[in-house]
């Protein structure tokens, strides 16, 4: 689960830009939590309706699957009370990975649409992936060379920013 600051900007990212659809909404009261996942079928890609109502009916069963929570009342926050754990003083949750079935295209129109891209496809490791500065020079952390084999199946990844909580995603071709 990912608590999220904002929705509308969150859920434009994840189903307009990443390609996800909604599985489910339930507004809880004090919050509302999303599932999102991504249609398997074409059938399902053309129909979300079919896609979230045959999900539904196995949901136990399907694979990869986001849940996104909204506090109500969070997105009018001057800052977000949301905190990632990959910025000082916070150590934790890094990043989401994604397949998709090609990464120069996804993160094309993911650059197109104004997403930062932080690493892209074919580039070598750089000094914030897979850690960041913070990480590497203040903490200490991931010191040394990765492995060459590491750093092959590291140059099929791409990493983009989720705009809203400024969160890496990393994507990879399967």
């Amino acid at each position: 689960m990912l608590r999220i600051h904002d929705p509308k900007p969150t859920m434009h990212f994840y189903i307009e830009l990443m390609g996800m659809r909604t599985v489910f909404v339930q507004n809880t009261g004090p919050f509302t939590v999303y599932f999102l996942g991504y249609p398997q079928t074409p059938a399902h890609r053309a129909d979300p309706a079919a896609f979230s109502h045959d999900t539904m009916a196995v949901m136990s069963n399907t694979l990869g699957l986001l849940e996104l929570v909204h506090y109500h009342g969070s997105e009018a926050q001057k800052e977000s009370i949301i905190v990632p754990g990959s910025r000082p003083p916070h150590l934790g949750f890094n990043h989401l990975g994604f397949s998709v079935p090609d990464v120069g295209a996804a993160v094309e129109r993911l650059r197109t649409s104004g997403v930062k891209v932080v690493k892209d496809v074919n580039e070598g490791p750089n000094d914030v992936i897979p850690f960041t500065k913070w990480e590497h020079n203040d903490m200490g952390l991931a010191n040394g060379a990765l492995d060459p084999k590491f750093q092959t199946i590291l140059s099929q990844i791409a990493f983009v920013e989720d705009p809203v909580s400024r969160q890496p995603i990393d994507s990879d071709q399967s």
